[in-house]
């Protein structure tokens, strides 16, 4: 696997912490828990095609 190093400042990466709003400080405390690596895996496996999306009357039994 390829790894990537990208050198950002401390205060930059607080800087833009400080401007999100609550939508994306919720993301990523998503992202960065436990629950985050699942959600990756599922969106990695919708984007790719393997896994198909139900549609929100399939969801409801509508």
């Amino acid at each position: 696997m390829t790894e990537v190093c990208i050198h950002i400042p401390v205060e930059n990466i607080a800087g833009m912490i400080k401007s999100m709003d609550k939508q994306e400080l919720e993301t990523l405390c998503l992202l960065l828990s436990n629950q985050g690596r699942e959600l990756r895996k599922r969106k990695d496996e919708i984007d790719s095609g393997k896994v198909r999306m139900l549609s929100r009357d399939e969801v409801f039994n509508v």
